[in-house]
C-alpha cells in the first residue's frame, strides 16, 4: 500500500528493526519512496536510534530487531529460619 506523497505503510512501522548492513537497531519511523529521473523508485527506511539520531537504509536491508528490554519481574524473597542447636 502506498500513497502519492512518497510515504508507505510497512508491517514493521514503529517497531524495533535492524539494518543488516550497519547492524544499527532502532525504531522504524517511516518508509518513503525516492523517484529518480531514469524511472527508478528506491524505497528508503528511516530508522531512529535510541540516541535520537535517524539513519536511512534501503527497505530490503531491514529485519525485525531485538525486542525492547523488558523489566524483569520482581522476585519475592523467602526467608528460611534455621533452628540452630548449640554444639555439645
Amino acid at each position: 500500500m502506498s500513497s502519492t506523497d512518497g510515504y508507505e505503510q510497512h508491517p514493521l512501522l514503529h517497531q524495533q528493526v535492524r539494518d543488516i548492513v550497519s547492524r544499527t537497531e532502532g525504531e522504524l519511523m517511516a518508509v518513503t519512496r525516492q523517484h529518480y529521473g531514469d524511472g527508478r523508485i528506491v524505497r528508503i527506511a528511516h530508522i531512529r536510534r535510541t540516541n535520537g539520531v535517524e539513519i536511512t537504509t534501503a527497505v530490503g536491508n531491514i529485519e525485525r530487531g531485538s525486542a525492547p528490554a523488558q523489566t524483569a519481574p520482581q522476585s519475592t524473597t523467602t526467608t528460611t529460619t534455621t533452628n540452630h542447636q548449640p554444639r555439645r
